[in-house]
C-alpha cells in the first residue's frame, strides 16, 4: 500500500459502529475468512457519511465531500499482510486507470493497527499502487464507513451517501471472477442508474481496529496533545495574545482540561466557521473529530504528561511584521481608550492616505496595539468623505458604528483576528487604493473587565508588478427583507452575477445578531455548482474574509446565490429585542443585514471601478445613494 501520513479526519457526527461485532466463517465457495453478517452493520448503504478530510503521503489534502461531487469515489479497505487483499493489486491499478478517465476517484485506506506508516509505505513501493492510500492510525475512516475486512469497497455517491459495500468482485481468483461488484456499482451510478447489487459479502482478512490493541500506547500530553494545541491554539493563548489564558506548557493545558474538552468538543474553540467541502481557504483551523477524540480520551484518563522527551520543538511567533518590512504603514491617530464593562465596541477611526496616485496592495499585516482587547480587525476604504463626517460628529476618538462602517465602503484591503497569518494576494494583483482615499479601520474590541488602551496600525505591501490588476469586490445584497417576530428560521436570498469570467480570490459574508445561517453557491451557465462557503454556526464575532488558497474560476453568467437564515425568536440569545420585533434592513445593532463580498480579479462594471464594490442585485452605485442618503 502506498504510505501515507496520518489521515486528519473531520467527523461531523460520531457513528456507534463496533467492529468486533461481527461474525466470520471459512467458507466452501472462497476458502477464506467471510462476512456472513454485512447486514449487521449500523452503517447501513444509503447512509451519508459525515465530513472527511484526509492527507495522503506527499501531503495533499482530499475531502471526500468535494471528491464525490466531481464523480463516484470508490473507497477501499486494505491490509499490508492480507494475501487476499494482496491478490486485488493489479486489478484495482486497472480500475484506476479505467475509471478516473471517467471521474471516477479511488482511495485505499489500511486501518489495521499492527500495520505501522513504514510498513504501509514499504508495501506501497512494492505494489506500485496508483492510486492514494491512508493511514488511518485511529480507526476513524474505518469507524465512518463501518469498515469490517480487507479488502473490502465502498461506492460513495454525489451526496456523500454509501451506495454499495462488500466485495471487489466474487473471486480472489481473476480468472474466476464471475461478478464485478465494485465495477458494476460504478457503472450504475455514472450512467445514473439503480445499484443492483448494493451489498455482498467481504472476504479476506479482518480489519484489525486500533481500539482491539492490547497494551495500545497511552494518550499524553508530550507525544498527543501538545502538537495539537501547538498547531491550532498557541497563535492566540501565548502571552500578550487576545486569548484568556495561556496554553503553552504541560502546566497550562493540565490547569484547563477541562474546558479545553468541553470547547473542543462544542467547536466553539478553535473558532473556524466554514464547513469543510466548501471552499478551500487558507488558514483554516479546524480539529477533526479525531484530534477532539484524543483531547476528551487524555483528559478522562488523568491529562498524563507522558515522556518529556517526546515534546515537539517549541513553535516560534514573530516579534515583528510577519511579512517583513511593509512598504508603508498607517496607523491610528491617537489612542483609543477602552472601559471594563459593557457590550463589545465597534469603533472607527479614519486614517488619511494623501497617496498623490493610486497604489495596489497586494498584502497587509495589522499590528494590533493591544491584544489583549482587539478582537479582530477590518481595514475599509472611503472616498466620499462619509466617515471623515462620521468621525468629526463624534466627541470621541474615531466613530462608533455597529458592525458596518456606516458607508457603503469604496474597498477593502483585508482584515485581522487572532491566529490569522497575513494572507497575499496572487501576484500582480493588489487591492486599489484610489488617489486621496481615506483607510478606516473597524476595530472590535472586548473588554477585558479593566480600563484597556489601543493605538493599532497596519503595514500595507504594495504590489511591485509593471502591469498589477485591481481585486475589485462584487456584492450580493439584499436590502428588502422583513424578519417576523417569533421565526426561528427565516430565508433571505441575494444574488450576484459575474459580467465576465472571473477569478475569485476571497469571499466575506457579512449578517448581524439574528444571523444564523449563510450558504454561498456559484451556478454557472453549465456544469456542476460551486460550493464557495457555508457558515452553519453564524457568530457575529467571529466574521472573517476568507481568502481562497487557489483563485475560484467561473465564467461569465455565473449567479451565484447567497441564502441567509435568522432566527428572530426568543430562544436566540444573541436577539438584541425582547420580546422579538419585526427586524428590517439597516445599521443599527437590532438591525439586520444580507450582505456577501466576492473579491474578484480585475476590473468589475457597474460599481465604483478598481479597488470599488461591483453591482449587486440592485446595483452598486443605487446601493450606495439607498444607504446613504445624504451623499
Amino acid at each position: 500500500m502506498k504510505g501515507f501520513v496520518c489521515g486528519t479526519i473531520i467527523l461531523t457526527a460520531l457513528l456507534s459502529f463496533s467492529l468486533t461485532d461481527q461474525s466470520y466463517e471459512i467458507t466452501r465457495k472462497h476458502n477464506v475468512l467471510t462476512e456472513t453478517r454485512a447486514a449487521a452493520s449500523t452503517v447501513k448503504v444509503g447512509s451519508r457519511l459525515p465530513a472527511l478530510t484526509f492527507q495522503d503521503i506527499k501531503g495533499k489534502s482530499y475531502n471526500l465531500q468535494t471528491l464525490a461531487q466531481k464523480g463516484p469515489v470508490a473507497v477501499v479497505f486494505m491490509g499490508v499482510a492480507c494475501p487476499v487483499a494482496q491478490r486485488y493489486t493489479t486489478r484495482l491499478n486497472t480500475l484506476q486507470q479505467t475509471y478516473a478517465k471517467k471521474g471516477v476517484s479511488l482511495i485505499a485506506v489500511n486501518s489495521n493497527y499492527d500495520e505501522s506508516l513504514e510498513a504501509t509505505r514499504k508495501h506501497a513501493a512494492e505494489m506500485k499502487f496508483k492510486f492514494p492510500v491512508v493511514k488511518d492510525e485511529t480507526g476513524q475512516i474505518a469507524q465512518a464507513f463501518g469498515a469490517t475486512m480487507t479488502p473490502q469497497a465502498f461506492v460513495v455517491d454525489q451526496k456523500a451517501a454509501i451506495r454499495y459495500r462488500g466485495a471487489i468482485d466474487d473471486n480472489r481468483y481473476e480468472t474466476r471472477v464471475k461478478h464485478t461488484y465494485l465495477r458494476d456499482a460504478l457503472d450504475a451510478i455514472l450512467n445514473k442508474k439503480t445499484v443492483k447489487v448494493a451489498t455482498s459479502e467481504s472476504f479476506g482478512c479482518t480489519l484489525r481496529a486500533p481500539e482491539e490493541a492490547k497494551g495500545a500506547t497511552a494518550i499524553n500530553y508530550a507525544k498527543h496533545i501538545a502538537p495539537i494545541l501547538q498547531e491550532n491554539c498557541q497563535s492566540c493563548h501565548r502571552p500578550g495574545q487576545v486569548a484568556p489564558f495561556e496554553l503553552m506548557t504541560y502546566d497550562d493545558a493540565y490547569a484547563w482540561r477541562k474546558e479545553i474538552k468541553k470547547y473542543t468538543q462544542t467547536r466553539l474553540m478553535p473558532p473556524w466557521k466554514p464547513e469543510p467541502g466548501h471552499g478551500d481557504f487558507k488558514g483554516e483551523k479546524r480539529l477533526s473529530n479525531e484530534e477532539i477524540k484524543i483531547i476528551a480520551r487524555w483528559v478522562e484518563s488523568g491529562a498524563p504528561m507522558g515522556d518529556p522527551k517526546d515534546l515537539p520543538a517549541p513553535r516560534k511567533f514573530p516579534n515583528d511584521w510577519a511579512l517583513g518590512k511593509p512598504d508603508f504603514v498607517v496607523e491610528m491617530p491617537e489612542e483609543y481608550e477602552i472601559g471594563p464593562e459593557g457590550e463589545d465596541e465597534y469603533r472607527h477611526f479614519v486614517i488619511p492616505t494623501n497617496f498623490n496616485q493610486d497604489v495596489y496592495v497586494q498584502a497587509i499585516d495589522v499590528e494590533p496595539g493591544n491584544r489583549k482587547t482587539v478582537h479582530h480587525v477590518i481595514v475599509y476604504l472611503d472616498t466620499s468623505g462619509t466617515a471623515r463626517r462620521l468621525d468629526a460628529a463624534d466627541k470621541g476618538a474615531g466613530y462608533s458604528a455597529f458592525g458596518w462602517p456606516g458607508f457603503m465602503p469604496a474597498g477593502t484591503l483585508g482584515g485581522w483576528a487572532p491566529g490569522m497569518t497575513p494572507s497575499v494576494l496572487p501576484e500582480a494583483t493588489g487591492y486599489r487604493i484610489p488617489k486621496g482615499a481615506d483607510i478606516v479601520l473597524q476595530v472590535h474590541y472586548y473588554r477585558t473587565g479593566k480600563v484597556e488602551r489601543d493605538r493599532s496600525r497596519v503595514g500595507l505591501y504594495f504590489s511591485k508588478a509593471p502591469n498589477t490588476q485591481p481585486v475589485s469586490i462584487g456584492v450580493a445584497i439584499n436590502a428588502w427583507f422583513r424578519i417576523p417576530p417569533g421565526d426561528k428560521r427565516h430565508e433571505v436570498k441575494a444574488y450576484w452575477s459575474a459580467p465576465r469570467d472571473v477569478e475569485v480570490v476571497a469571499i466575506t459574508p457579512h449578517m448581524h445578531l439574528l444571523g444564523k445561517e449563510m450558504k454561498i453557491t456559484a451556478y454557472p451557465p453549465s456544469g456542476d455548482p460551486v460550493p464557495m462557503v457555508w457558515i452553519k454556526d453564524w457568530d457575529f464575532n467571529w466574521q472573517d474574509n476568507y481568502h481562497y488558497k487557489s483563485p475560484v474560476k467561473l465564467p461569465k453568467g455565473t449567479r451565484i446565490e447567497v441564502v441567509s437564515y435568522y432566527d428572530n425568536s426568543e430562544e436566540n440569545p444573541r436577539n438584541p429585542h425582547s420580546p422579538p420585533k419585526p427586524v428590517t434592513w439597516g445599521e443599527k445593532t437590532s438591525d439586520e443585514m444580507c450582505l456577501a463580498f466576492f473579491h474578484v480579479v480585475g476590473e468589475l462594471e457597474g460599481g465604483f471601478g478598481g479597488g470599488g464594490l461591483g453591482g449587486g442585485n440592485r446595483g452598486g452605485g443605487g446601493l450606495r445613494r439607498l444607504l446613504n442618503p445624504g451623499n
